[in-house]
C-alpha cells in the first residue's frame, strides 16, 4: 500500500510537471503562430503541435485531477447513505472506473503502437508518440484509482473516498 501511494504521488507530480510543460509549450506555439500571421508570415506547424499539445494535456492533466479529486462528481446521494453503504457503492464505482479505464489503456495503446508508420500532416513525426500520451494518462489514472480503492476501508468519511470531493474539516 505504502509503495502504491508512492507511485500514485510521484505520478501525480510528473504529470502536473508535464502538463505544464506542454500548457506552456503550447501557450507560446500559439501566440507566436497568431504573432506570425499578424506579420504576414504562415507558421503551419503552430497548428498541429497545438492540437496535440492539447490532447496530451486532457489525457495527462486528467490523471492529476483525478489523484486531487478534482473530477467533476454528483455526491449527494452516496453522502446520505450510511457510510457502511457508501463505501460499498464508492468501491463498486472505482472497480468499473477502473475496468473501463484498463480496457480503454489496452486498446489506445495498441492504436498508437500500430500508428507507428503514420506521419503528421505538417510535423514529420510519427503518430505514435502523439497517441502515446492517451494510455500514459489512462495508465497513471489506473495507478489512482488503485490507491484510491485500497484507500476505500480506511476512510473515516464518504467525503474521504469519493471521486469528485474533498474531506470535509
Amino acid at each position: 500500500m505504502q509503495m502504491l501511494e508512492k507511485l500514485s504521488n510521484a505520478l501525480d507530480k510528473f504529470a502536473l510537471v508535464l502538463s505544464s510543460l506542454i500548457l506552456a509549450a503550447v501557450f507560446c506555439l500559439v501566440m507566436s503562430g497568431v504573432v506570425l500571421r499578424i506579420t504576414g508570415h504562415n507558421f503551419a506547424l503552430s497548428e498541429e503541435l497545438s492540437r496535440w499539445g492539447l490532447v496530451s494535456i486532457c489525457f495527462i492533466g486528467a490523471s492529476a485531477a483525478l489523484k486531487r479529486k478534482q473530477h467533476v462528481g454528483v455526491n449527494m446521494v452516496l453522502q446520505a447513505m450510511p457510510l457502511a453503504v457508501g463505501k460499498f457503492c464508492v468501491m463498486l464505482a472505482y472497480l468499473v472506473v477502473l475496468a473501463t479505464l484498463m480496457f480503454a489503456t489496452r486498446y489506445s495503446l495498441k492504436a498508437a503502437l500500430s500508428a507507428e508508420g503514420m506521419i503528421g500532416d505538417i510535423v514529420p513525426v510519427s503518430m505514435m508518440w502523439v497517441k502515446l500520451s492517451l494510455p500514459l494518462g489512462m495508465a497513471m489514472m489506473c495507478v489512482h484509482l488503485l490507491y484510491g480503492l485500497f484507500s476505500i476501508p480506511t476512510g473515516k468519511t464518504i467525503g474521504s473516498v469519493l471521486i469528485g470531493a474533498q474531506e470535509e474539516g
